[in-house]
């Protein structure tokens, strides 16, 4: 590309990372404002499912509108629609529930390993405030309105624009952020992996209905379905082993498809040099890093 081109491209991609550093700072500003104005009595009125549903999805109200006029400039490229059948969604939900215990059990393992080198405690921050919250909340925030609105950050905007330099480093890209964004290391590697096979799913059917449908489906299935069996019932059992079963199946389908992938090549080239070389995607990758670091020790 020539300089004009590269330096065109570089701003483009700076937006994209100033968008998410707003949907990061968004989501502290709006939680400490929470915290700060609706006294203890406020929420009991609105109820804790309202006010846990205000705290944890709220922000983005405020922060998609503002992050996709931020890049309303950037040019989107093409993409071919397909029919999304069940079979499909089935075989790439099987394969994600394979990504997200393969990832955790990594995601864990080196936590453990950080926290025994900082001499911290164990802690398991997701599942505690899940075990907090109402089970509407959960429902209604982590599994519905929080995907959505996951999506159409991480895919409709982040690996929907970046699909100028070709569908596979957007998605490699995006699911990097994705992973970033989550801001702690148990959750990153099953992050990372499920951004790569929401991304293929939204270039593959050209529509965010797939990856939304597919990301509902996993946190229903690993954050909500957990907190409704009773603990040593047969069903914790049959629910604890299905996760190996479901990884042997998932890596067999991933390992069988993985040949008749397909991904569009973009109108510039995937020159990463760009894509990172600029001061957005720098800072938002270290405000994730930041706030991974804050939660180690808050």
């Amino acid at each position: 590309m020539q300089d004009k081109a590269v330096r065109q491209e570089r701003r483009y991609c700076a937006r994209l990372g100033w968008a998410l550093v707003l949907t990061i700072v968004c989501a502290w500003a709006w939680q400490g404002l929470l915290l700060a104005l609706l006294p203890t009595a406020v929420a009991r009125r609105l109820g804790q499912t309202v006010y846990d549903l205000l705290l944890v999805v709220g922000h983005y109200a405020v922060a998609l509108p503002l992050a996709f006029w931020l890049c309303r400039s950037i040019p989107t490229t093409p993409r071919t629609r397909r029919g999304l059948r069940f079979r499909l969604l089935g075989r790439w939900w099987t394969i994600g529930a394979a990504l997200m215990w393969a990832g955790a059990w990594l995601g864990t393992a080196l936590s453990g390993l950080v926290g025994w080198l900082a001499d911290l405690p164990p802690d398991d921050r997701l599942t505690q405030v899940l075990t907090q919250m109402p089970l509407p909340a959960v429902l209604l925030g982590a599994c519905l309105l929080g995907p959505v609105c996951e999506e159409l950050l991480f895919r409709g905007l982040l690996a929907g624009r970046l699909a100028r330099y070709g569908q596979k480093p957007a998605a490699w890209v995006s699911a990097l952020l994705f992973g970033l964004y989550h801001a702690n290391v148990e959750q990153f590697f099953y992050a990372f992996a499920l951004g790569l096979l929401l991304a293929y799913a939204y270039f593959y059917t050209g529509t965010l209905v797939a990856p939304v449908l597919l990301h509902i489906l996993f946190n229903l299935y690993g954050s909500f379905l957990v907190l409704l069996l009773p603990a040593g019932s047969v069903w914790a059992l049959a629910y604890a082993l299905s996760w190996p079963v479901l990884t042997v199946v998932g890596l067999g389908l991933l390992v069988r498809g993985w040949p008749t992938q397909q991904w569009a090549h973009g109108p510039c080239p995937p020159a990463m040099g760009v894509v990172f070389g600029n001061p957005g995607i720098v800072m938002a990758a270290l405000v994730c890093l930041a706030e991974a670091a804050l939660m180690l020790v808050i």
